[in-house]
């Protein structure tokens, strides 16, 4: 049996771009403003030892909000379920660290991106692994991110292990060595 390797490429910081999105036409409902976010990603978006939401994304959706003299609601759910909440009018706009791509854009419109991360995979403190090369290796994502789309499309689905959430792949790894990529990838 191979030697199961775990490698993230999918953490809290670690966001290729983050924008707003919102769907074509949002229709915010009797003056309220609903919010989709994953609260895993501090400082832009968690839940604070209050249990209040908190971070750079959802001061700009309070800001939004007030601009436009409504209430704003935030909805907190997987990140692999944001984009279809948006398109499905079940919340108004997206704070989430995602990437602007091609395919993305086709659902929803982005505004310009405010923000920008650099990329790193963690591995095991001590690994071998010391570059982007990754095959034969299983590979720990945040579900629905672009890292899961990079990886599944270099590595194949079997190589491939999502995760909820990107806290949840790190604990899965038991980390902590984080090693530079040999070349650019996007993970949100």
């Amino acid at each position: 049996m191979k030697k199961f390797i775990s490698i993230l490429l999918a953490v809290v910081l670690v966001i290729g771009c983050v924008s707003i999105f919102a769907g074509c036409e949002p229709k915010p409902k009797n003056g309220t403003l609903v919010m989709g976010t994953n609260a895993a990603f501090a400082p832009y978006e968690f839940i604070d030892s209050n249990g209040d939401f908190a971070g750079i994304d959802v001061d700009i959706a309070k800001a939004i909000a007030k601009e436009l003299d409504m209430e704003l609601v935030i909805k907190d759910m997987d990140f692999e379920s944001l984009l279809l909440a948006v398109q499905e009018g079940t919340v108004d706009i997206v704070l989430a660290g995602l990437t602007v791509d091609d395919e993305r854009k086709e659902k929803v419109d982005f505004t310009q991106t405010y923000a920008t991360g650099k990329q790193v995979i963690i591995v095991k403190e001590n690994s071998d692994i010391t570059s982007a090369d990754l095959t034969g290796k299983t590979i720990g994502v945040q579900a629905g991110t672009t890292g899961d789309m990079y990886c599944t499309d270099d590595y194949g689905q079997d190589a491939v292990k999502p995760y909820n959430n990107g806290a949840l792949a790190i604990k899965a790894l038991s980390l902590i060595h984080i090693s530079e990529p040999t070349r650019p990838i996007s993970i949100s």
